[in-house]
């Protein structure tokens, strides 16, 4: 019985040991992430909705003229075009031309699915990916999932680090366990989510 119990306790002390030594990785790969080169271009940008400041960067970007087309993905439905064109600093004529929104999508496995089907639509093979910082390792595995052949850019928006505050380390620890976990199903399953 105690040999047993001694047991458990070595497997959850090994369990938590390597649970604090993945975050570690995790933040270093999160805080390891650069912006990209200012002459470095692709044939689409993609923001992914969520934290502040993810529209602006992908705003800038097309401003800035990285690309000439913008997608956003997951796009509530209740929020209008208009709504979301005041939360950026393009003009009328830029969202109009330049802008696509994508409302199907709900979580970052919609986010790939929904900029996979764009990506087919227009044949394009280089995108940048615009989201926050502790949300592009998932992304990027969830994105080449569905899209093998193509060329992914990240574009991290910064946050606040976890040490900084209780609520930070909340999210990029919540962060960190879906990640784990994408990352153990494409280990164990590399093709279960490609598409045709």
């Amino acid at each position: 019985m105690k040999h047993g119990i001694g047991i458990l306790r070595a497997l959850a002390f090994s369990a938590l040991v390597a649970s604090i030594i993945g975050f570690v990785a995790y933040a270093g790969t999160v805080s390891g992430y650069a912006l990209p080169d200012d002459t470095l271009n692709a044939d689409g940008i993609v923001v992914l909705t969520g934290d502040q400041g993810r529209l602006t960067a992908g705003a800038q970007l097309l401003q800035d003229g990285r690309s000439a087309h913008l997608l956003i993905s997951g796009v509530h439905p209740s929020v209008t075009t208009e709504e979301l064109r005041a939360h950026t600093s393009l003009s009328d004529a830029q969202f109009t031309c330049c802008v696509e929104l994508g409302r199907q999508a709900t979580d970052t496995v919609g986010n790939a699915r929904e900029t996979a089907q764009w990506v087919r639509e227009n044949g394009y093979s280089r995108l940048i990916i615009v989201t926050s910082d502790y949300h592009l390792p998932r992304s990027l595995i969830e994105m080449d999932m569905v899209m093998p052949d193509i060329e992914f850019i990240p574009y991290p928006v910064r946050t606040t680090p976890p040490w900084r505050n209780p609520r930070a380390a909340r999210l990029w620890v919540q962060e960190y366990a879906k990640y784990t976990t994408v990352w153990i199903g494409r280990a164990l399953f590399p093709a279960a989510g490609d598409v045709s």
